[in-house]
C-alpha cells in the first residue's frame, strides 16, 4: 500500500498522465512486496516488471 501511495503522490506531483502515473504505481508495488524488507523496493524487480504493465480502459454499459 505504502509503495503505491508513494507512486501516486509522486505521479500528481509531477502532473503524470493518468496511465502511466498507475503502470508506475502497479511495478512499484509489486518490486515493494519482492523486498525481504518492510518499506523497501527491490528495484531489480521494478525494472523488469515495469514494461510488462499494460492497461486496458474498460467502459461500463450505461445500461447497469
Amino acid at each position: 500500500g505504502d509503495a503505491c501511495v508513494a507512486a501516486l503522490a509522486a505521479g500528481l506531483a509531477a502532473d503524470a498522465p493518468w496511465p502511466r502515473l498507475l503502470a508506475e504505481a502497479v511495478a512499484l508495488s509489486a518490486a515493494a512486496v519482492a523486498a525481504p524488507v518492510a518499506g523497501d523496493v527491490d528495484l531489480p524487480t521494478y525494472r523488469r516488471l515495469r514494461p510488462g504493465v499494460v492497461l486496458e480502459e474498460l467502459h461500463a454499459h450505461a445500461d447497469r
